[in-house]
């Protein structure tokens, strides 16, 4: 399967919400061709290179994602909200003449679902309270604090952590290994005041 991409120096996975704002020409053109065709693209973390700009190169794994929403805002740029799909791997990848990459992505198979063990529960609650924090930019509609693997995702969406890391716990076998990895992370995260 073939996927414009991009790359970002942050990641989405299944079921996450991403706010974009758009500027660049090559990125304009993904979006009214994925509308035109009622397609996805793919975001791919950043291994070198800038969001902005010339070409950054990609890590091999990435999420297909669907545009939800769009407008143009208050400040003149393109603004779409996209949901993740499916995690993809890359293949290979070319750019186009406009600098747009467009990579070949090989489907990965669904995990079967992680157990939500008691030792995960204060991860979840530590996700519940990120989330506040992050509403006025990102808002689920349910969130799912009981579903182990949607806690993974999100976390793994919102923690601030350098790309290797986020890189290194996306490879993980399963979100089982990623939520024992978070485990140890001793995340620590301030009440919000009242």
């Amino acid at each position: 399967m073939q996927l414009p991409l991009f790359p970002l120096s942050s990641i989405i996975l299944p079921d996450g919400l991403m706010p974009l704002r758009l500027f660049e020409r090559r990125y304009i053109d993904m979006v009214k061709d994925c509308f035109r065709n009622d397609s996805g693209f793919g975001i791919c973390l950043i291994k070198s290179g800038r969001e902005a700009g010339g070409i950054a190169e990609p890590y091999p794994l990435g999420t297909r994602v669907s545009i939800i929403d769009f407008d143009q805002g208050s400040d003149g740029l393109l603004h779409i909200t996209v949901k993740g799909e499916e995690e993809f791997r890359l293949l290979t990848y070319v750019s186009s003449d406009t600098g747009l990459l467009i990579g070949e992505v090989e489907a990965l198979a669904p995990q079967p679902p992680t157990p939500m063990l008691p030792e995960y529960e204060l991860l979840a609650q530590k996700l519940d309270l990120i989330l506040s924090y992050l509403e006025t930019d990102i808002h689920f509609e349910e969130k799912l604090l009981d579903d182990a693997d949607w806690v993974s995702h999100r976390l793994l969406e919102v923690l601030p952590l350098a790309s290797e890391a986020k890189y290194e716990l996306l490879q993980m076998e399963s979100n089982h290994e990623r939520l024992n990895a978070l485990r140890a992370l001793q995340i620590e995260i301030a009440e919000r005041p009242a």
